[in-house]
Parts: C-alpha cells; sequence; structure tokens
C-alpha cells in the first residue's frame, strides 16, 4: 500500500512546514502532559527538542528578485539609461568563439 502524504516530500518548502509543524505540535503536548501530569512517550519527547527547520518560501523570493530586477531595468529605460548589448559583448559574455 502506497503512503499517502498531505505534502510532496520533493518539495523542501513543504517538507520543513510540516516538520515545523510536527514539532510544535510535540512541544504543546510535552507541555500539556507535563500540567496534566500524564506520561509522554520518548518519541515526542526527542521531537519537541529537535531544532525548528528554517522558515523558507525559495520560489517567493526568487519571484521577488526577479521582480526587483525587472523594476530596475524599467526604471533605466524610462530613464533614458536603456544599454544595448552588442553581439559581441554577448558572445564574450557566453564564450563563444566566433
Amino acid at each position: 500500500m502506497a503512503i499517502s502524504r498531505a505534502y510532496d516530500p520533493e518539495n523542501r518548502d513543504q517538507v520543513f512546514d510540516t516538520l515545523r509543524r510536527e514539532i510544535l505540535a510535540a512541544q504543546v503536548k510535552v507541555t500539556l502532559d507535563k500540567e496534566l501530569n500524564r506520561p509522554t512517550s520518548e518519541t515526542v519527547k526527542r521531537l519537541a527538542g529537535m531544532k525548528l527547520p528554517p522558515i523558507v518560501k525559495m520560489n517567493q523570493y526568487i519571484c521577488v528578485a526577479q521582480a526587483d530586477i525587472a523594476a530596475l531595468k524599467v526604471q533605466d529605460i524610462r530613464a533614458g539609461r536603456c544599454h544595448t548589448a552588442t553581439a559581441d559583448e554577448i558572445g564574450r559574455d557566453l564564450g563563444v568563439d566566433g
């Protein structure tokens, strides 16, 4: 039987988000168990003791960076600072001989 997941294991953002939620839920469970004098499993205690993974939204950062670059290019064009690259410059930048 295939494992059913609510996230894509290939997607780093989704994996980190799920892991963060699981760690936070374990921390809440440990706290409640202490207050109610209930036993807590070692697995939950270990999970609660883990360091939270970073909140990473790589797609969002890439889109924002691309939008910023596009906005800067538009500002340059509007200000009359449009730089047109020659074919030789492009070839040199790409390392093309010819």
